[in-house]
C-alpha cells in the first residue's frame, strides 16, 4: 500500500466467483494460468523470495467450490446429526455412568475404587504438588524493564522509528461507538495508511458508522459481509500489502504511547509475539471489584505466558493483540479449523504445529475491555464483540466451548508434534499443564463429592490449603511483580474478591465443560469449513486481490458487489 493511500472497500460475494475474474485489467498478451500475489517489499505468500505463491489462492477457491458442492449438508442431515448426538450423549449417561437397575455404572465403581483401593492422601499430594508447580514456577520470571518514553528520545535527538515494515489489522464488529478511541492511540504508533479495519457483521452493507469513523482519522477499512474475527483477519493478511508483520488487534484496545513493535523478535524460529494485558481504566476508580479481579488474573495469565516463553513456547497468544510473520501467519490460516470462537486458541495451536515459537513481550501492558459484573448487570450497557456484558456469558458460553476438544488436540499435539525442536519440551509442559486443567473440570465433579464422602475432614482441609496457596500466589504477584511496574491491585480486591471470584470461575468452568458437549451437537451438525474450503470467504480474498491491483489509481474504492464474469469475457 503506497504511503498516503487510503483504502476503504466494502466486499460482498456470490456463489459463481470464479478465479478467472483475475483476468481483468492484465496487460493484453500476458497469460497466467494461477494467481500470484508480490508487494514492493518482497512480501509473497509463498516462500518470500519473490516467487510465485506456493499456495494459490485460485487453487484453494477450485477446491472449496468442489468441497461446497460434494459436502453441504442438508437440512434433514443436520438435523439427523444433532439429534443423534443428543441420544449418544443420554446413552452415555445412563448406560455408562448410571447404569442402574441394569448394572452398576463407571460411577459407582468409581466411588469403590476410591473407597476401597485407592490412597485418597496420596492422590491429593499429586494435586497439591501440581498446583505449586503450575502457580509457583512462573514468578521466578519477571516482567521486561518499560520502555523508554518520548521525552528519552527527545533528550537524545533520537527519532522514533515509525514501523515501516508492520500493518495494523483491527477486526471489528459494532465498533463505531469506541473505536475512536482505539485509532487515536493506535494513531501515535502507526502512520493512518498502516492501519486496517477490518469491520464484519452478517450484512451486505456495514451496520454502524466505523466507517465513517475511519474517513475521518484517514485509516484504511473494509467491510468484510461475513461476521466472524478469524475471516476478518484472513481478510486483513490479504489487505496488507507491503508489510512483511503485522499486528493483529481487538477493536476495544488501547495502545500505549511508549508500545514496542518488536519484530526484531520475529525470526525462523520465533514466529509470533503476544503482549500482556490489562482491564481498560485499571488507573482510574472508575472500575468495578469484577474488573479488577480480571485485571489481577490477565496480568498473572501474562506472567506465566512469558515463563513459557522462555522455557519453550506459549500454547498461544492473547487473541486481544499478537504480533506476527506475515508469511507465517497466512499459513496459520490454512490450517486454522475456522472457527469463529476461540479463534485465538486454534492460532496458537497451529503455530506450534508448523514449529513456530510464541513468546511474550512483557515490556508494556495493552488495555482491553471486560465484562463489568460476574453474573449480572443492566441491561443498558453494552459492549463491542461479541456483546458479553457479564463474565458468566463470556466464559461459559464462548471461551469454555471448545475446552473438551482441545483434550483431544493437545494430545495429539504432545504425542505427534516435535517441530519446535528442544524447545518442545519446555512447550509440552505448559500444553500438558492444559490437559490437566481440562482433566480437572471433567473429573470435578465426581473425584470431589466422591472424595468428600470418603474422608471429608481430610478432604475439606486439602481444599482449604488449595485455595491458601493460590491466594499467597496472588499476594507474591501482586506485591513484588506488579509493583515494580507500578500496576498492583488494591488488597481489599484480593483478599475479600478474588478468592470467591476465583471460585465461581471453577465452578463455571466445570459446569460450562459438561455444557460444551451438549453444544458440540447442535454446533458439528453444522459443516464446518477450514478458511481455505469455504468458497464463500476465498471469493472475497480473491475479488479484493483483484481491486487492489488498481486501487493505487484511487484513494476511495468501494466493492459494491462481486459479480458473475461469463465465460466470454475471459481471456483465452
Amino acid at each position: 500500500m503506497p504511503a498516503g493511500k487510503r483504502l476503504s472497500m466494502r466486499l460482498s460475494w456470490r456463489n459463481h466467483i470464479t478465479p478467472a475474474q483475475l483476468e481483468e485489467g492484465r496487460a493484453p498478451g500476458k497469460r497466467q494460468s494461477r494467481f500470484s500475489s508480490q508487494s514492493v517489499n518482497g512480501d509473497v505468500g509463498g516462500n518470500g523470495t519473490g516467487g510465485p505463491r506456493t499456495t494459490s489462492l485460485a487453487s484453494h477457491y477450485n477446491m472449496a467450490s468442489l468441497v461446497n458442492i460434494k459436502h453441504k449438508r442438508k437440512v434433514w442431515v443436520r438435523i439427523l446429526l444433532e439429534f443423534g448426538g443428543y441420544i449418544v450423549i443420554v446413552a452415555f449417561v445412563y448406560f455408562v455412568l448410571i447404569g442402574l437397575p441394569l448394572w452398576k455404572g463407571a460411577v459407582y465403581w468409581l466411588y469403590w475404587v476410591v473407597k476401597y483401593k485407592f490412597v485418597v492422601e496420596g492422590g491429593w499430594s499429586i494435586v497439591m504438588g501440581l498446583v505449586v508447580l503450575f502457580s509457583y514456577t512462573p514468578l521466578l520470571a519477571p516482567f521486561e524493564k518499560p520502555p523508554p518514553d518520548a521525552e528519552f528520545y527527545s533528550q537524545r535527538n533520537i527519532q522514533l522509528s515509525s514501523t515501516p515494515t508492520c500493518a495494523l489489522i483491527i477486526p471489528a464488529y459494532r465498533s463505531g461507538a469506541f473505536i475512536g478511541d482505539t485509532l487515536d492511540a493506535a494513531l501515535k504508533v502507526f502512520p493512518a495508511c498502516h492501519i486496517f479495519v477490518v469491520a464484519n457483521g452478517n450484512s451486505s452493507s456495514p451496520l454502524d458508522t466505523t466507517e465513517e469513523v475511519c474517513q475521518i482519522r484517514g485509516v484504511n477499512h473494509l467491510w468484510c459481509p461475513i461476521g466472524s474475527k478469524i475471516i476478518a483477519i484472513f481478510v486483513g493478511c490479504h489487505a496488507a500489502k507491503g508489510f512483511p508483520h503485522i499486528l493483529l488487534m481487538d477493536d476495544d484496545c488501547i495502545l500505549p504511547p511508549d508500545f514496542p513493535v518488536v519484530t526484531s523478535r520475529l525470526t525462523k524460529g520465533t514466529q509470533c509475539i503476544s503482549y500482556t494485558i490489562k482491564c481498560t481504566g485499571a488507573d482510574s476508580s472508575g472500575m468495578t471489584w469484577c474488573q479488577k479481579a480480571q485485571d489481577l488474573e490477565y496480568k498473572l495469565a501474562g506472567l506465566t505466558r512469558s515463563f513459557a516463553g522462555r522455557v519453550g513456547s506459549a500454547t498461544f497468544p492473547h487473541g486481544a493483540i499478537s504480533l506476527w510473520n506475515k508469511r507465517f501467519l497466512k499459513r496459520v490460516m490454512e490450517h486454522h479449523p475456522g472457527f469463529s470462537i476461540s479463534e485465538d486458541w486454534f492460532m496458537g495451536h497451529a503455530c506450534r504445529r508448523l514449529g513456530g515459537r510464541i513468546q511474550m513481550c512483557s515490556a508494556v501492558f495493552v488495555e482491553t475491555g471486560t465484562p463489568s459484573a460476574l453474573f449480572w448487570t443492566s441491561s443498558a450497557q453494552s459492549r463491542g464483540g461479541f456483546g458479553e456484558t457479564t463474565l458468566f456469558k463470556q466464559r461459559f458460553l464462548r471461551w469454555n466451548l471448545f475446552v473438551f476438544s482441545s483434550l483431544w488436540h493437545n494430545m495429539a499435539y504432545i504425542a505427534a508434534s516435535w517441530k519446535l525442536g528442544w524447545w518442545e519440551f519446555g512447550a509440552k509442559i505448559f500444553v500438558f499443564q492444559e490437559v490437566y486443567e481440562t482433566m480437572t473440570y471433567l473429573l470435578a465433579s465426581f473425584i470431589l463429592p466422591i472424595s468428600i464422602m470418603v474422608k471429608p475432614g481430610f478432604c475439606m482441609t486439602i481444599l482449604a490449603a488449595i485455595v491458601g496457596l493460590y491466594l499467597l500466589q496472588a499476594l507474591i504477584f501482586n506485591e513484588i511483580h506488579l509493583r515494580r511496574k507500578k500496576e498492583h491491585v488494591n488488597w481489599a480486591v484480593i483478599i475479600g474478591y478474588y478468592v470467591p471470584y476465583k471460585m465461581c470461575l471453577s465452578l463455571i468452568n466445570v459446569v460450562g465443560s459438561y455444557w460444551c458437549l451438549f453444544k458440540y451437537a447442535r454446533y458439528f451438525a453444522q459443516q464446518r469449513l477450514k478458511l481455505t474450503e469455504d468458497h464463500k470467504v476465498v471469493g472475497m480474498v480473491l475479488k479484493l486481490e483483484q481491486q487492489m491491483q488498481g486501487a493505487t489509481l484511487s484513494r476511495r474504492i468501494t466493492v459494491r458487489r462481486v459479480d458473475t464474469v461469463n465465460d466470454s469475457n475471459q481471456t483465452p
